[in-house]
């Protein structure tokens, strides 16, 4: 382990080749903050702290100022100590995970080993393995159901992506169903489909709607509930052959609680949201235990926080999972260069920690 001799928060504002559109928001620019931490040998690791677009102009400025306050404890601090209690990073779950990514990405360059295989390496109660992990299957992002998603989905096919992510719940239910069903017909099976409903429906709707999908290739629908309660949710997952998942809810109903319950088949993880790497490794483990499927995703975010997530996923305890991080295209430009997708997999960078370094910055060995 080292000190931190520097902590420098780097604002940015990316532009979206279109409005990313769901139930309750609509986003068109993503605003964040790179936080990097220099260690006394020179070494930098980087974090990415982006709140989500839903917490509006006020949520980011107390975000932000939150990373502010916590970069100026962090000069002076030994890398060891501020990893081994993360209680002691900020109790805001984002710049938790800022902080967080900032000090494995480091300490990761500092061994030269790529962040994922760092991770692996960390003592933990899930059973150890290897694998290949520079590959992470992930979603194609197709957007709302307009009049342009069976293209997108048609294109998703072509390249190799075995699941398509749409959102729902943002205009009447009639119309997205029909709309549905064109883009069942032109996939012809060959792609299984996301629904996303960002909590967009009363009970009596999300059950008619999730019942007209029995016999669709239909991998699974996120926050079907606009009010929804463990034991609600489990009422509706008991009669379904497909996983209904939380997102949203999981910070608010609690991981513990939803999988005490069976309340869902899965759990769809901003790691941002639920306070960073070690507190994501220990929801996984506790699902795993549960049966109950944990992804990761991401909402527009960079190229160095959608990469800290793919690291993160491909050292999940359960591997095969296909997660929601194929959003870098939606950015007009970013923060670095991304990770390149290949048939539906991020391809992790092979250089050690994060693999990637933010425009501007000097390259490290």
């Amino acid at each position: 382990m080292t000190r931190v001799v520097g902590a420098t928060a780097h604002p940015y504002a990316l532009p979206l080749v279109r409005p990313w559109v769901a139930a309750r928001t609509t986003l068109a620019v993503r605003r964040g903050l790179l936080l990097a931490l220099t260690a006394e040998d020179g070494t930098v690791g980087w974090g990415d702290c982006a709140p989500l677009p839903s917490s509006g102009a006020a949520g980011h400025a107390r975000v932000f100022d939150a990373v502010g306050g916590a970069a100026r404890t962090l000069a002076g601090r030994d890398t060891g100590v501020l990893l081994a209690d993360e209680s002691d990073l900020s109790p805001v779950p984002e710049v938790r995970w800022a902080i967080e990514t900032a000090l494995f990405d480091l300490e990761a360059r500092r061994a030269g080993l790529p962040l994922c295989q760092y991770l692996l390496r960390m003592p933990s109660e899930r059973v150890r393995f290897e694998r290949d992990a520079r590959r992470v299957a992930v979603n194609a992002a197709l957007g709302q159901l307009d009049a342009g998603c069976a293209d997108r989905a048609e294109a998703a096919v072509t390249q190799g992506f075995a699941v398509g992510k749409i959102k729902v719940g943002v205009g009447a239910i009639d119309e997205e169903r029909r709309a549905l069903d064109t883009v069942v017909e032109r996939t012809q099976g060959r792609l299984w489909i996301r629904l996303d409903a960002n909590r967009a429906w009363p009970e009596a709707d999300a059950r008619r709607v999730l019942d007209s999908l029995i016999g669709l290739p239909i991998d699974g629908v996120e926050e079907p509930l606009a009010d929804p309660t463990p034991a609600v949710l489990a009422r509706l997952q008991a009669d379904l052959p497909f996983p209904l998942a939380v997102d949203e809810s999981l910070p608010v109903l609690g991981g513990d609680a939803l999988l005490e319950a069976g309340a869902v088949r899965r759990l769809v993880v901003k790691p941002a949201r639920v306070g960073g790497i070690r507190a994501t490794l220990e929801l996984a483990i506790k699902a795993q235990a549960a049966g109950t499927d944990v992804l990761l995703t991401s909402v527009v975010d960079s190229a160095v926080g959608v990469a800290a997530a793919a690291h993160l996923a491909a050292a999940l305890p359960v591997e095969g999972d296909v997660h929601g991080l194929a959003t870098l295209d939606w950015l007009a430009r970013d923060v670095a260069s991304p990770p390149a997708i290949v048939d539906g997999a991020l391809i992790l960078p092979a250089g050690p920690g994060l693999g990637l370094v933010p425009e501007g910055q000097p390259a490290q060995g």
